[in-house]
């Protein structure tokens, strides 16, 4: 604990320290900028300075106000000047302000009345000084009878501190160099001619920081940066810092040594060439001190790195990687969904496979029947065969077809002795069934090979289209609701560098270089500002941060929620229920309730309807057509054979739009409640797995908030039953639907109605 308290102690001494540090830094550069005559005699570097500060302003004033009494000879213009520009700055500043939450990294803290003082908006902060500016040419110019000098300097100096003040306030990381460069300008302008020990202190900062910033931001902007400081040394020598820039930027990734010797080199050779022997000895040995101090002070990095370079860096890359980032990722989501859902199906196929390879008997007692008839029809014993004795006639055809099952062929020991003696084509009969049975089986694999290939290649490229539409839709950025809720969230006090509104169904947004300090908003008035805009409810912001700003990112969140209950009772003497229902969540927002009815009860059913269950599961987990979902699933349910048909109720809530649909493959009637009325939706379609093509229909409605829709298996009603009990019961319902679907089940039962039963029954909610 104590050691703790000592490392607690250290933080807040050196953060004092470094405040300290930070307000005798501003409040010399007040003293020195203010003093800095530029061109045609103006000052335009104090004002401007003074009308972009927000960190430790009154530090900034009082070295303003010292320079003006002591190197401007107690100027009463400027001094008049100074006081005005403060106290319209804290009017502007308390106008503005009222009474908002500021973020600092997601939390909101409650400002007090200094909190946000001399943090105007920039336009505000450029009015003030563009108005002092004005005054003091104003005041030259009438002290100097209207002189038509004064009035171009009028001008000139309005102008230029207007411009000036704007660049001092820009405050986003990949603007930051030019507040730096500016102030640096005036630094070295402050210094042109000033020697310490017969050095150019100007040429010394000057190349040396453009040497350091050729490192980190590269040689093309360092020489551009070169170049604005060469102005502060004559015309002729201005490429000066330009080139050394250019050259070590090209050179820092090959060598320290090579990249500072070559600028210096080339920098020294080129004062020679334009100023001779005089610049020689001017420039050099600057030159020769900065390169013998900097190589080994960058060698071996120690010199830190300026967060507004890093921060620079990270905000250059960040709203369209960070994008580009979260769409990658989201791909490969879906596409390992999609591998997961390919190998369900591969593993479905698979069985299909080996199911296909062995008949049913009920095909087999198809064929041995065609067989027969062939030779009865002429026979002269066909009336004893299938009039007089015609029991004898089908108990032989079971043996036939069940040997044939078992044995995968016959002969005479397949039927009995009476049956031989009797028919006089029993040979031939025992040859054709055999031979049919093997084309029949050959053709059965083939084909059924042949035609689930097919027609599963087609809806796989289908279902590859659809998955990548919507991955597009998803990832796609909204060009114009980005601009406008930038220009929105810069109304609500929002201090970000570049916004992103991604999706079409559910969308995302992505806001870059957010200054946590400086920022005004709340975090509740961003989430309503981007609630209006999108018309969306989204999730609290997540902050990501990087020293003083901050990426943040928005989700929506679905405007509706389900409550759901599912129940399902087994057939009397069966073990296993031949329903299936289930409740998942689908692709992009939408909620899914199925129930599969296999043809039939027990174990059979059961895995049938499972299998359907599953594999709308996976499927509708990457896409939300369920067209193709079933026309899948359809293909390959069918080539398992007669046996192994399902129905299929399907219905979608949408959660973030509320509308709702039902897709039905030969399912029962589906009810939506609202109040006391109810709504019936069927539909006359084929379960799955019969017909070669699908055979759905799909129900489109709205669903507002405590709709109720209930659905049911043909256990509880049958297409062709009259439901109006049902519909009255569900009418004047008014209990928790918890108890609803087996208060349901409890009513069908005294139909004694002998099947599976199942009832899923769903009520929507809004969120709040």
């Amino acid at each position: 604990m104590t050691r703790l308290f000592k490392i607690k102690e250290k933080f807040k001494l050196s953060q004092e320290v470094k405040m300290i540090l930070s307000e005798t830094a501003v409040f010399v550069l007040g003293f020195v900028l203010m003093s800095t005559k530029f061109i045609f005699g103006i000052y335009p570097f104090g004002l401007a300075y003074l009308c972009s500060l927000r960190k430790y302003t009154p530090f900034g004033f009082c070295g303003c106000l010292l320079s003006v009494i002591f190197k401007l000879n107690f100027n009463i213009v400027y001094l008049i000047a100074l006081f005005g520009i403060l106290g319209l700055r804290i009017v502007g500043s308390l106008i503005e302000k009222k009474g908002k939450r500021i973020i600092v990294l997601g939390e909101q803290i409650k400002s007090s009345v200094f909190d946000n003082l001399f943090d105007e908006n920039i336009e505000v902060r450029v009015a003030i000084s563009v108005f002092y500016a004005f005054g003091i040419g104003l005041y030259n110019v009438i002290s100097t009878n209207y002189s038509y000098y004064e009035i171009f300097v009028l001008v000139l100096f309005s102008i230029l501190v207007g411009i000036l003040t704007y660049a001092l306030s820009l405050t986003k990381p990949k603007d930051k160099l030019i507040p730096y460069g500016i102030i640096t300008f005036a630094l070295l302008y402050a210094m042109k001619d000033f020697t310490l020990f017969s050095l150019d202190v100007s040429i010394i900062l000057g190349f040396g920081l453009t040497l350091y910033l050729s490192r980190y931001i590269g040689g093309i902007k360092a020489g551009a940066f070169g170049l604005v400081l060469g102005l502060c040394l004559s015309p002729a020598l201005t490429p000066i810092f330009s080139i050394a820039g250019l050259v070590s930027g090209l050179l820092w990734s090959v060598s320290y040594y090579l990249a500072i010797m070559c600028a210096s080199v080339l920098s020294i050779g080129y004062s020679v060439f334009v100023g001779g022997y005089t610049s020689l000895i001017q420039v050099t040995p600057s030159i020769i001190f900065v390169a013998l101090l900097l190589y080994p002070l960058l060698r071996f990095k120690m010199i830190p790195v300026p967060d507004f370079i890093k921060n620079n860096a990270t905000t250059q890359k960040s709203i369209d990687t960070v994008v580009l980032e979260k769409s990658s990722f989201k791909d490969k989501v879906a596409l390992s969904t999609l591998v997961n859902v390919f190998g369900d199906i591969s593993q479905t196929i698979a069985q299909i496979s080996t199911e296909s390879k062995s008949p049913t008997k009920v095909n087999l007692h198809i064929l041995c029947t065609e067989v027969l008839e062939n030779y009865c029809y002429n026979c002269p014993k066909h009336f004893i065969c299938w009039q007089n004795d015609i029991l004898t006639t089908k108990e032989n055809l079971d043996r036939l077809s069940q040997d044939l099952l078992v044995n995968g062929n016959v002969n005479k020991l397949s039927v009995e002795e009476k049956f031989l003696h009797r028919c006089p084509n029993v040979d031939k009969i025992f040859s054709d069934v055999n031979t049919a049975s093997k084309e029949k089986l050959e053709n059965t694999v083939k084909n059924n090979k042949l035609d689930v290939l097919s027609q599963t290649h087609q809806q796989i490229s289908d279902l590859i289209s659809v998955m990548c539409q919507s991955n597009e839709n998803q990832t796609q950025v909204d060009t114009r609701l980005s601009e406008k809720l930038k220009r929105d969230l810069a109304k609500i006090g929002l201090d970000c560098d570049d916004v992103r509104v991604v999706g079409k169904e559910i969308k995302e947004v992505t806001i870059t270089g957010v200054n946590v300090e400086r920022s005004k908003c709340s975090v509740d008035d961003l989430k309503l500002t981007i609630e209006n805009l999108l018309q969306l409810n989204v999730d609290n912001p997540v902050f990501e941060a990087d020293g003083s700003f901050a990426t943040v990112t928005v989700k929506t969140l679905c405007t509706y929620s389900t409550k759901e209950v599912l129940k399902s009772v087994v057939k009397k003497g069966e073990e296993v229920c031949g329903d299936n229902v289930s409740a998942f969540d689908g692709a992009n927002g939408k909620r899914y309730l199925l129930i599969c009815d296999g043809m039939g009860s027990g174990e059979n059913a059961n895995v049938t309807s499972l299998t359907c269950v599953n594999f709308l599961k996976s499927i509708l987990s990457v896409t939300n057509d369920t067209k193709i979902a079933l026309s899948m699933l359809n293909n390959l349910i069918r080539a398992k054979g007669l046996e192994s048909h399902s129905t299929v109720d399907l219905l979608e809530v949408d959660l973030i739009t509320g509308k709702g649909s039902v897709t039905k493959c030969g399912a029962s009637t589906t009810y939506v409640k609202r109040g006391q009325k109810v709504y019936k939706l069927q539909s006359k379609t084929m379960p799955i797995g019969i017909l070669k093509d699908l055979d759905a229909e799909k129900l489109s409605f709205e669903l507002s908030e405590k709709d109720v829709c209930i659905m049911v298996s043909d256990g509880i009603v049958d297409l062709n039953d009259n439901d109006n009990e049902l519909v009255n019961f569900i009418s004047n319902f008014k209990g928790n639907i918890d108890t609803l679907p087996e208060k349901i089940i409890e009513k069908t039962k005294k139909f004694n109605k002998n099947d599976d039963m199942s009832v899923c029954v769903v009520e929507i909610r809004t969120n709040d």
